[in-house]
């Protein structure tokens, strides 16, 4: 298996992964704010926060309510 195959796979996970975590934000299983939280979660706030702010502009754009 090549480096670039690899390189794939990583990026897919990280891709998928960071959707199921913007997904329960949404839908509020996680706190929507990192705020106050400590240890690992605040970690996987920063890690999957790129991914969650696209899947957030995307539910605003499409006009579906978001929890605050």
């Amino acid at each position: 298996m090549g480096i670039a195959k690899k390189i794939g796979i990583v990026i897919l996970a990280y891709v998928i992964i960071g959707l199921a975590w913007a997904i329960m934000r949404h839908t509020a299983i996680i706190p929507t704010s990192p705020g106050g939280l400590e240890g690992p979660l605040n970690i996987l706030y920063v890690i999957f926060e790129p991914i969650s702010l696209i899947y957030f502009m995307i539910i605003m754009a499409l006009g579906i309510p978001i929890p605050l």
